[in-house]
Formats: C-alpha cells, structure tokens, sequence
C-alpha cells in the first residue's frame, strides 16, 4: 500500500511515518526537508501542482500537514489550512487516491462543557481561525466523499506531546495509540466518511472512544489514570 503523508517532518507527521516504515510505501510531504524518509516532496501546501505530484500513484493519504495553532495570522492559516487542505482532496480525486484521513483537532467541540462526554453527533463551536479551518477540513472531507465517491476519515486530535509519550489526561493521545490510529484510519475497509476522536482511553470519559472502535477498528492501548479530585468539571 502506498501512502503519502502530509506534514512529515511534524511531531504527528514523523511519529506515524516511524511506526508505519516498513510495512507500506511512503512517501512525505513538507515545506521542510524530511530527513527519515527517502521519497519525498518538499512545497508548500498551497502549490496545487506540488500536491498532485505528491499524490501521484497514491493508495491512500494522511493529511497532518497545516500550521498548527492560533498564533498564526489568517493569511497563513488560508493559505496553509484552507487552500492547502482543498489542494490535497482536490489532488487525490484527479489522481485517483481511494482513502483521504484529515487531521483535525478536538478543540471543535470546546465549548461543551466538560461534565459531558463529547460525541461525533455535537454540533462543532469552533473559537478562532485555526479552528474554523478544522471545521472547512471535515466538510470537505464529507463533501468529497459523497460527491467524488472517496473514502474520507476525520481525525479530531487532542493533545500530543512530543516529549511525553504516556498519557495523563484525556485529553492526549499516546505515540503508540497514535500510530493505531491512523493506520486504522488508512486501512479499515467499508468505510465512507467517518469522524473519530483521537485520543487514548481515560478512565474519564471526556470523548466517545465506542464510535472509533466500531467505525474504523481503533482500539486505544495506552490508559490515563486522572484522579477523580483532578477532573476539572
């Protein structure tokens, strides 16, 4: 299986490249080199004829590629994470790709409370730029999927550190369950368009761990013990 990851050379991006070398053909994209891979596509995001060589010959894509966070201006954020994100879906229907899987963030649901769990059916309250292109993400995930007869799966990350690789919180996602994920998300058959949380387990249920498990066969290892005196409600 050949598959092409966006943002490669990121914290997410060459944590999933790691944990999927040598089981499948990869190929990583970034505006920076991308030492720990041999086929590679350097451009920004937003040069549409770089895409379609990046996702020429293609089975599937991950999509990590975006400038992460709301320190950025707006012109960085619709280049990057708006054009760039219509770029890649655009790319893969020309060139044929089957599989898209979107990174998008957990914080599009922020403004629930969190006495409650957070599911895939609570209407997104995107806060900022950053976020609102998360949302634009999943709708053209959607829309891409059901008019280009794609397969698409959004992946709404919580934290991920780097530098601390077992969760704490439940709001984080684990290397390890990190790498599950996406190959679930790359791999799983029948799939259509799908939204999944990207986190470990917790024994606080802040997300809906079920629907990934059922949707796409993502089944976390990696477990946060928060105290029930620590559990900011």
């Amino acid at each position: 299986m050949r598959i092409l990851i966006t943002g490669a050379a990121g914290k997410i991006g060459s944590t999933v490249a790691r944990g999927l070398t040598g089981r499948y053909q990869l190929r990583g994209h970034d505006r920076v080199p991308i030492p720990d891979l041999d086929d590679t596509v350097i451009s920004d995001l937003s040069d549409f004829d770089a895409m379609l060589k990046a996702t020429e010959g293609m089975d599937a894509v991950a999509h990590i590629g975006a400038v992460p966070g709301s320190r950025y201006s707006w012109e960085e954020v619709r280049n990057s994470n708006i054009i760039g994100t219509y770029n890649v879906f655009e790319a893969c229907r020309q060139n044929g790709v089957r599989r898209v899987v979107f990174t998008s963030r957990a914080g599009v649901l922020s403004r629930y409370p969190r006495s409650i769990t957070r599911t895939v059916e609570m209407v997104p309250t995107p806060v900022g730029h950053y976020t609102v292109s998360k949302v634009f993400g999943e709708a053209m995930a959607y829309s891409y999927a059901h008019q280009h007869d794609m397969e698409c799966v959004s992946i709404r990350i919580g934290n991920f550190n780097l530098a601390r690789d077992k969760p704490e919180h439940p709001h984080q996602l684990s290397h390890g369950d990190c790498v599950r994920l996406y190959e679930q998300a790359l791999t799983h058959p029948g799939v259509k368009y799908e939204v999944v949380f990207g986190v470990s387990d917790s024994n606080w249920p802040l997300y809906d761990l079920e629907h990934g498990r059922r949707a796409i066969g993502y089944y976390p290892q990696d477990f946060a013990d928060v105290p029930e005196d620590q559990r900011e409600y």
